[in-house]
């Protein structure tokens, strides 16, 4: 028997940021039994962790030797939290194109409807954003759809004189390079008209691996000069892994290993909603000099261009959504 996708959701974000506690109580949301969450239900998960001290910011948590915090005192930071998170789901409800929830009050309420695309898209990227919640032994069915999203992302965001190919070590799409490192390398030098800086020596022969490098695309000129337009992208699900992963595509690495004649651009695509307003990103001081792709941004794509039916629909979402299903029935 299968091993299920999630584990049990009794265990509360671990980092502060209301980003993560807005999907967390979205996704008790989407797979609870009668589709809703209110500041009631996230005080009782609160309750329920091993470790609530952890979850809530550092300047909350009480000094050394202090006692611990008591019912009241809890409430309180209940409260804080959920208001935050209101705060969150309200932009939310207002900015983010296929969501399948909606707002009443203090309680959160699915309307997630299995044949709606859009829906679909957003219960993707909610579950590959909490993949601390799913078992180990299907992670990577999520990152793997996460990679393809960001695949079709970058196809759809370009015209048809680019050709943009996954490079990454989930080979589930059509035209992959594939091979070792190496030979990957190798190959991509070739069609862009790139120079590899290292011998094959230099690399393990059992590295299948990927380099950092999940996707990449360049402009076809019409001649083999060279000097194109490049693209490295990297997919990133952790929640804050992406604040290092993002630098893997960027030309102080890629260019460790390939020198196009042109420094190549670095994407950075990642399932998170890092949207503090329209102006601002959240956690900025963490975004550096790359072209970055959050929820909202993928989300905002495929409905200008409405082709939601253009992605696959994976079972795993079906799966995480099946109590809500069979409740609404």
């Amino acid at each position: 028997m299968a091993d299920p996708l999630l584990l049990p959701l009794d265990v509360v974000p671990r980092h502060s940021y209301s980003f993560l506690w807005a999907d967390y109580v979205e996704l008790l949301c989407l797979s609870s039994r009668n589709g809703m969450v209110s500041r009631g239900n996230l005080q009782a998960q609160v309750q329920e962790s091993e470790d609530v001290q952890a979850d809530f910011d550092s300047e909350d948590a009480p000094d050394e030797g202090d006692a611990d915090p008591g019912p009241d005192m809890l409430n309180d930071k209940v409260s804080a939290k959920w208001d935050d998170i209101r705060q969150r789901l309200l932009v939310r409800e207002k900015s983010f194109p296929g969501w399948p929830f909606e707002l009443d009050g203090n309680t959160l309420r699915s309307k997630f409807d299995h044949d709606n695309d859009a829906h679909q898209l957003y219960a993707t990227l909610l579950i590959a954003s909490s993949m601390r919640l799913c078992h180990d032994k299907r992670a990577g069915e999520v990152s793997a759809a996460f990679e393809e999203i960001a695949y079709h992302w970058l196809r759809q965001s370009l015209n048809e004189l680019w050709e943009v190919r996954p490079f990454g070590a989930h080979q589930t799409l059509p035209n992959a390079y594939t091979g070792t490192l190496y030979q990957k390398l190798q190959a991509f030098a070739a069609d862009i008209e790139g120079v590899l800086l290292k011998n094959q020596n230099d690399y393990d022969p059992r590295d299948t691996g990927d380099g950092g490098i999940d996707v990449v695309a360049w402009q076809n000129m019409g001649d083999r000069r060279g000097n194109i337009p490049v693209i490295f992208g990297q997919c990133a699900c952790s929640p804050t892994d992406w604040e290092s992963k993002q630098l893997d595509v960027t030309p102080a690495s890629t260019e460790a290993h390939i020198h196009p004649q042109h420094p190549g651009a670095a994407y950075c695509f990642i399932p998170h909603d890092l949207m503090q307003s329209d102006k601002q990103w959240q956690r900025e001081s963490h975004v550096k000099r790359t072209i970055m792709v959050d929820r909202v941004r993928l989300l905002r794509l495929f409905d200008k261009l409405k082709s939601w039916s253009k992605l696959p629909k994976w079972e795993f979402v079906a799966e995480a959504t099946q109590t809500n299903a069979v409740a609404a029935t």
